[in-house]
């Protein structure tokens, strides 16, 4: 009887890998935002994030089975009416040998703030201060919608406050230098950027000011790139690239 229940979870334990395996990956780094940014709105509050070397990949995902990260859109509707908590894993191709991964989760059994479950580092709460979830430079902040007469909140990305002061303070250098070429390869880097709300504020921030010290300093009025206007894009390639042509065979 033992030798048939070890035999069964060993099954399980298989199926869950195989079917971890399938998990796509967002095509690219805007793409990874926009599904984080889905996560947060759909409550998956609670984050931790880390670097994997490929070679690694499929140890960390098998360690990371244990919060159901292969569940479909059936089977967590399932799991919530039963208290268990929903924990999504997202995966970004930083290089050709690392992996930048992140889990984010709900509140409920088996999830990230249980304290049953496994250790896999330190939690963080994404709505409160000091802890939103990082990418890259950027930062998942909940605020409120830049809509007159409209009280409602929203999730939107940022320039972290430390990348934003380091953008402010290489624009003053090159005005200053009066470095035409290196200020215009700047503000059209910024342009550049995944223009979502947040992002789009600062980068107008930055582009005011620009003007504002060309004036200063007797450059004229600097020219700004037009901001194109953030769209949903889709997530996924077509076909879709899943988790395990990542892995190192």
């Amino acid at each position: 009887m033992m030798g048939l229940a070890l035999y069964q979870k060993s099954n399980l334990v298989c199926d869950a890998m195989l079917a971890a395996l399938n998990i796509k990956i967002p095509k690219n780094q805007t793409a990874v935002m926009q599904l984080l940014q889905l996560y947060m709105q759909s409550g998956h509050y609670f984050w931790i994030s880390g670097v994997v070397a490929r070679t690694k990949l499929h140890r960390l995902v098998a360690k990371l089975n244990a919060f159901r990260i292969a569940r479909d859109a059936p089977g967590r509707a399932y799991d919530k009416t039963k208290g268990l908590a929903s924990t999504h894993l997202v995966v970004f191709e930083q290089s050709d040998d690392e992996l930048l991964w992140l889990l984010v989760g709900t509140t409920g059994k088996d999830g990230l703030i249980d304290p049953e479950q496994i250790d896999i580092g330190t939690i963080y709460d994404a709505r409160l201060a000091g802890q939103h979830l990082r990418f890259k430079h950027y930062e998942l902040l909940h605020t409120e919608k830049p809509i007159k007469q409209v009280r409602d909140t929203t999730w939107t990305w940022r320039l972290a406050p430390q990348r934003y002061k380091e953008h402010e303070a290489f624009i003053v250098q090159l005005v200053r230098q009066r470095d035409r070429d290196g200020l215009n390869t700047e503000l059209a880097a910024l342009a550049a950027m995944p223009q979502f709300s947040g992002v789009r504020g600062q980068v107008l921030k930055l582009f005011a000011e620009t003007k504002k010290l060309g004036l200063k300093f007797k450059q004229g009025e600097v020219a700004v790139p037009t901001l194109p206007y953030m769209t949903r894009l889709p997530i996924y390639a077509e076909p879709a690239t899943m988790l395990k042509s990542l892995m190192d065979t």
